[in-house]
């Protein structure tokens, strides 16, 4: 339990549905620790979708990574969501529910039991009821909850949750201090699950777009590029600046290449909420971040609270 509400009498429980990335791990834990802190509730992760034999290998590599943070939450065990069980299970009971939370933006309420749903396609959407609105003892959060409206109230917490856990090995450490002694400017080309017809796949354009608008302030700019795909980067987006292509920490260790990000000065962030995280946690006066006005390249679903204010959005 988090000791900064631990004398603070507890009045329940949150169990919080994680789901996708790492980008989309810390999206979800804002939201279910800004309400575990106003509701004096006991906060458990619901790290199931993670147990999965075959996953499907076109998402790319999901796993549960929140365990490299300093995060204030224990794991869910396997009897905590059976209250739940009714909401999300794909019968004619939820899908009712879910169409009334889609229609009305309200909280399914139940006895003793919240279940906070986030509608389809509405993961860039800040209702600001789910801050308001009193809760039952037991509340299950289910959704993507993507933008820093759920818990600016509360930035210093998260960045102190977000901190890592330990320290960087040998080869991430020296490449951390050439980083801080540089104006290092972190790229993120993502493709890999981005190929797939959700997403889209950012155009060349973008980052030349942003390059050029960067690159008429920055002085003496060093590149660091991040891509799944590091090979596909290093031959189509040529720089005429110094660059590095980060390739040495493979999926499994991508919390080690967003801990080389936050340390960048300035961002030039892709359709993805990895590189989001990047740029937010690495805040430092004159950052300059650079972001796709079309977060989905085939479907027309605006950003509307994605982005913060500051951000610089390219045309797509």
């Amino acid at each position: 339990m988090d000791t900064r509400t631990s004398q603070q009498k507890e009045t329940g429980l949150i169990i919080l549905h994680l789901r996708g990335g790492l980008g989309n791990q810390l999206f979800q834990y804002a939201l279910g620790k800004h309400l575990s802190i106003i509701h004096k509730k006991r906060l458990k992760l619901d790290v199931s979708d993670y147990t999965a034999v075959n996953p499907d290998s076109r998402k790319g590599v999901r796993i549960y990574c929140l365990k490299h943070f300093n995060i204030q939450a224990q794991i869910a065990e396997s009897g905590d969501a059976e209250p739940f069980q009714k909401y999300f299970k794909k019968t004619f009971f939820s899908k009712v529910l879910r169409h009334a939370m889609r229609h009305t933006g309200r909280l399914i309420k139940y006895y003793k039991h919240s279940y906070i749903f986030e509608p389809p396609n509405k993961c860039f959407v800040y209702y600001s009821h789910l801050l308001t609105e009193p809760l039952k003892t037991m509340v299950y959060i289910d959704g993507y909850w993507q933008t820093e409206k759920y818990f600016t109230s509360i930035e210093n917490i998260i960045r102190n949750d977000f901190v890592f856990k330990d320290v960087p090995d040998k080869v991430n450490k020296k490449m951390l201090a050439e980083i801080d002694s540089s104006t290092a400017v972190c790229v993120h080309v993502r493709r890999g699950d981005k190929i797939v017809p959700r997403h889209g796949v950012l155009p060349l354009s973008y980052y030349h777009k942003a390059i050029e608008d960067l690159t008429k302030t920055v002085i003496n700019p060093y590149f660091y590029v991040f891509s799944d795909e590091p090979e596909w980067a290093k031959i189509n987006l040529r720089l005429d600046f110094p660059v590095t292509f980060v390739n040495h920490n493979g999926d499994k260790n991508n919390y080690e290449d967003l801990r080389l990000m936050i340390h960048c000065k300035h961002h030039i962030i892709a359709n993805s909420t990895f590189s989001w995280w990047g740029a937010w946690l690495g805040k430092k006066p004159g950052q300059l971040v650079y972001a796709p006005k079309r977060y989905f390249m085939h479907r027309n679903v605006p950003p509307l609270d994605y982005y913060p204010a500051s951000w610089k959005l390219i045309e797509i």
